[in-house]
């Protein structure tokens, strides 16, 4: 049996592990789970039957003396259990993960890579932020990015060589699970309309949706600008943000109270049962600056709603324009108002939008197609490393 150590930062990305735990064990390996220390990472384990080990990570980049110490942290674990492979997620927790099992001698380093910081990044964070990442890529044995548009990205400014990147089957950390989760049959319609009576009252109204960190390169303001000019042509509509503040980038405490105050508006916290969110609203908008691929998108898909995405690294992957979603230029606030106004007066073009995204989610992003891509790859790097 092989031992398996999955590298993560935030507890909150374990969500991203849904499944995946039981497929590796029925594979003959043993899984190990790395993260910040919490609650929901001790609750992780049991649940999984897995064994957890709390670090002390921070997501802070300029964070030297915490990196420092999850360095050797790790280090230590990798020597103490010697995992056959690690595998880290996202910038930081690779970053320090494939400098630990460099030390600790580890035969099969996998960075799996959900974003680029350093796209929307200045200076000097962006001369930072490459420099990790090209570390990261030359430590690793291979890396993983989780959409084709992130590899080429990647390739281009010449942070791994070509044979070094895949994408596993056709993006995606997971895939989306169209069977339980995001599946709009199971949702409890009792539920909904509770839930629609406590945010909207018993006015039925049209209903956009933005999910996400609330931060600048997820294109809150401009949303908000954009959202200003269609309640003119639209004043009954609603525009649902569920989501909480990014404490890495922080929007304005002004937009802020806009976002709390406009009647037509209506924010609340992030939400782990976030499909009964989806089955609110006609439509998704993602105004972001770069994304890996836009996970919420698919999301969405699978609950039988498009999308109005910014068309950049990662979305470009997550919706097909006009059959799936339509796309708005990044930055452009009058773009975002009229393709969101352009749903709102076609309600059919929404409806059929959404069942052909639904369908493509189903064939293109199964979890399971993911699992056994990422399997195929772990025994071709187990063959090659005897």
């Amino acid at each position: 049996m092989s031992c398996l150590a999955l590298v993560y930062t935030d507890p909150l990305s374990l969500r991203f592990l849904k499944g995946q735990c039981e497929f590796w064990k029925q594979n003959k390996y043993e899984v190990h789970v790395f993260c910040a220390n919490s609650d929901i990472l001790q609750d992780f384990g049991i649940t999984n039957d897995v064994m957890t080990w709390g670090l002390s990570f921070s997501r802070h980049p300029t964070a030297i003396c915490q990196h420092l110490k999850s360095v050797n942290e790790l280090t230590y674990f990798f020597k103490k259990i010697r995992p056959t492979i690690v595998h880290a997620n996202t910038p930081i927790a690779a970053f320090l993960a494939m400098i630990a099992a460099q030390n600790a001698k580890i035969p099969i380093r996998i960075y799996e890579m959900h974003g680029l910081p350093l796209e929307t990044a200045s200076f000097p964070k962006k001369e930072i932020y490459f420099s990790a990442e090209k570390i990261s890529c030359l430590l690793a044995n291979h890396v993983i990015t989780v959409s084709q548009s992130l590899r080429d990205l990647v390739i281009q400014k010449k942070l791994v060589s070509l044979t070094k990147v895949s994408v596993m089957h056709h993006g995606s950390c997971n895939g989306i699970d169209t069977d339980v989760e995001f599946n709009p049959d199971l949702i409890d319609t009792t539920t909904i309309t509770t839930l629609k009576n406590e945010l909207f009252g018993s006015i039925s109204c049209p209903v956009v949706g933005f999910v996400g960190r609330l931060s600048p390169e997820k294109g809150i303001e401009e949303l908000y600008q954009a959202w200003k000019i269609v309640e003119q042509h639209f004043p009954l509509a609603k525009l649902l943000i569920v989501g909480s503040l990014d404490t890495r980038q922080s929007i304005s405490p002004y937009l802020k109270t806009l976002l709390k105050t406009t009647s037509s508006i209506v924010w609340v916290e992030w939400k782990q049962d976030v499909a009964y969110y989806f089955s609110l609203i006609d439509f998704l908008v993602l105004p972001s600056h770069r994304e890996g691929l836009g996970n919420v998108v698919l999301e969405a898909a699978a609950m039988k709603k498009p999308a109005v995405v910014s068309n950049v690294t990662g979305l470009k992957d997550a919706v097909v324009e006009n059959q799936t979603g339509i796309f708005c230029k990044k930055g452009s606030v009058e773009e975002l108002a009229t393709k969101m106004m352009f749903y709102l007066q076609n309600k059919h073009i929404v409806e059929t939008h959404g069942r052909a995204a639904q369908a493509r989610v189903k064939t293109f992003f199964s979890p399971t197609d993911v699992w056994t891509s990422k399997l195929a790859l772990y025994r071709r790097l187990e063959q090659e490393t005897k």
